[in-house]
């Protein structure tokens, strides 16, 4: 319940952010007005980067009348929350009680999927679907005897549904991301054709419908550009270092990332459904790592087989096995959680040199002190409900704080709510991504370019700052 809670709270508390979420809530919007389901449209003119999973999950949020904000971020959030009871249940089965309810809830208040869970993004669709077929397979890891082959047919089946979903969350990724599963499954391989077909039955009517309406250009779009350019081409502006992830997935996992030493533990190298696990987790880091284009939420679908690795450690162990130290070092980080949602809203209003006022001190101080009070006295049976209330808590608290000023400063929705009197007359004099896809997602549609007529007002932007509004100059003079 407490989980729930965090993922609904203040859930449109904040307006669209960056250049992507607005983009897919706008054709999730138009879907449901137009009745179109096949072709993907932004502003009346077809958008063929991603497939169409979230957009149908916005048209669906449009069409049962949530607003603008919610119609995109609520499905996913619902999602998310169902796929976690279906994860403890999987994981369950698995792995024991005590394993599936850790792994559950370390990767339910983890940093990553906690994030994700709450935009209209592609990454959580995709990361679901993949983890629900590979959990499905995963038990064929250990050996089968031929009186259990319909079973067999079964989780293959199963498992090619969900990557049919996944298929159409986010392209070929899944596709590519489960040929560990094939090396792992190689024995089976006369019963892919089930997981092959399922898979192609559940995405391919889609693919076929969008190309054949809409042709090559599909194709080009789709394919050429956005799966085979996004490994080599500097046009797509998300290029990236080789060791980019490493940072990004210790933030992912955080504040539980201490702990990603127990996935690492020597029955991991042993133990087969570990090893495919391990090799899920260490293929797809690599595989992403070494493309050029690179963005944080690519290693969404990685945290649900790491954290079943976590978890899996306490199949045979309890919570009180766990030496105080890691539970210390978990607390620490909890406890800089309410440190770092203090300073982001001064940082965010450009007050560089502030610190923490005075007047929410002790609210920062009781958030990090009493998770750390807790791990050094507690019994060690005790700490790991505390240390997941504690971590629900200041995941409350980080939204009470940051997100109104994420609402002002980074959404556009605080700049549309000023200028919206005047939008007829207001122009883009040269304006982010991010703010003209979120201005457009506000205003129905994108705001003419200054250089197209005369208008009395403009929208300039300098750097990464929040867009200020002047009055436009025509031809030399300010009208």
């Amino acid at each position: 319940m407490a989980v729930a809670v965090l993922y609904l709270f203040h859930l449109d508390s904040a307006g669209v952010l960056g250049p992507d979420e607005p983009r897919y809530s706008a054709i999730g919007r138009a879907m449901a007005a137009s009745g179109d389901w096949i072709t993907p449209r932004l502003w009346g003119s077809p958008w063929f980067e991603k497939p169409p999973l979230l957009y149908w999950l916005v048209a669906l949020g449009s069409d049962l009348g949530l607003p603008p904000d919610l119609a995109g971020r609520l499905p996913l959030a619902l999602l998310s929350l169902g796929f976690l009871a279906l994860y403890f249940y999987l994981v369950r089965n698995e792995f024991g009680f005590r394993a599936g309810a850790i792994a559950t809830l370390l990767l339910a208040c983890s940093g990553g999927w906690l994030t994700y869970s709450c935009l209209a993004l592609t990454d959580l669709p995709l990361a679901v679907f993949f983890t629900v077929a590979t959990l499905a397979v995963l038990p064929l890891v250990r050996q089968f005897s031929p009186a259990q082959r319909r079973e067999v047919l079964l989780r293959f089946t199963v498992a090619g549904v969900a990557l049919g979903l996944a298929v159409l969350a986010k392209g070929l990724v899944p596709i590519a991301l489960a040929l560990p599963a094939a090396w792992f499954l190689r024995r089976y391989w006369r019963d892919w054709w089930a997981a092959a077909a399922t898979c192609l039955l559940t995405a391919g009517p889609w693919y076929w419908l969008v190309y054949a309406r809409n042709g090559f250009p599909f194709i080009q779009e789709f394919f050429l550009k956005h799966h085979l350019a996004r490994l080599y081409s500097t046009t797509l502006e998300h290029v990236q270092p080789w060791y980019f992830y490493i940072p990004v997935l210790l933030a992912a996992v955080f504040p539980w990332t201490p702990l990603l030493a127990l996935a690492g533990e020597r029955r991991t190298l042993t133990e087969p459904r570990r090893q495919f696990l391990a090799a899920t987790v260490a293929f797809s880091f690599v595989l992403f790592s070494v493309t050029l284009n690179k963005l944080p939420g690519y290693l969404l679908p990685l945290l649900p087989s790491l954290f079943i690795l976590i978890g899996a450690w306490f199949e045979d162990r309890h919570i009180a096995d766990l030496k105080r130290r890691w539970m210390i070092a978990c607390a620490i980080c909890i406890a800089i959680v309410p440190f770092l949602g203090a300073l982001i809203p001064p940082l965010l209003e450009g007050q560089r040199g502030a610190f923490i006022s005075f007047d929410i001190r002790p609210t920062l101080l009781a958030f990090s002190l009493l998770p750390l009070g807790f791990a050094l006295v507690a019994r060690r049976g005790w700490l790991g409900p505390v240390l997941i209330f504690s971590c629900v808590a200041v995941s409350l608290f980080l939204k009470e704080v940051t997100y109104p000023v994420l609402d002002r400063e980074v959404s556009p929705r605080g700049l549309w709510r000023e200028i919206q009197p005047d939008m007829g007359d207001v122009c883009d004099a040269g304006l982010h991504r991010a703010w003209q896809y979120g201005l457009a997602f506000y205003n129905g549609g994108p705001l003419p370019l200054c250089s197209t007529g005369p208008f009395k007002w403009e929208l300039k932007q300098r750097g990464n700052e929040r867009p200020t509004l002047a009055p436009h100059a025509s031809d030399g003079a300010i009208p």
